[in-house]
């Protein structure tokens, strides 16, 4: 193995790449999308469905050889890097998707939300946040093109909105 290491270009110490919780309504997905607007970043989901962040920045320790300049005091996570799970062996990580832009994932969460669902969280969340009212969201929303042609989105109660109504309605019997 003494090849591998010296054609090694240093791969997995160039990015780190944290498991976070999967997005699972707008807010969330909004979250997700915002960390794409940063450069070097990209969010993925692995084969088994767990979703992650990674995050290009090079380790100050690697040298313009791309080797450890601290090799000897490396932190433990580097030293359970071997070369049999080197990023040189095999670069098909098995993704199920790869997010490298915030429109990437705004077409997923679209996709996983469904297009009424994604059009009024978007309206309700963004009209809240500019503390408008959801009729001007919508249509400042629709003039912009950011609701789907018609904007079919109507101001009104989202799913969650109902499930809170609902909730509260179980409440005052």
């Amino acid at each position: 193995m003494a090849s591998l290491c010296e054609t090694c270009k240093g791969l997995c110490c160039r990015y780190f790449c944290f498991q976070i919780d999967e997005p699972d309504d707008y807010e969330e997905f909004e979250d997700v999308r915002w960390y794409l607007y940063h450069e070097g970043v990209s969010v993925h989901i692995d084969e088994d469905g767990d979703w992650f962040i990674q995050i290009m920045n090079p380790c100050q320790a690697l040298d313009e050889n791309y080797r450890c300049s601290v090799y000897e005091d490396r932190p433990l996570i580097c030293r359970g890097y071997s070369t049999e799970n080197c990023e040189v062996l095999d670069d098909d990580y098995g993704y199920r998707e790869e997010f490298t832009s915030p429109d990437q994932l705004a077409a997923y969460a679209r996709k996983t939300l469904g297009d009424e669902e994604f059009e009024k969280e978007m309206i309700k969340h963004r009209a809240k946040a500019h503390g408008m009212k959801k009729k001007h969201m919508r249509e400042h929303l629709l003039r912009v093109g950011l609701l789907s042609s018609g904007g079919t989105a109507k101001p009104g109660l989202s799913s969650s909105d109902k499930k809170d109504k609902k909730r509260g309605k179980k409440k005052k019997k």
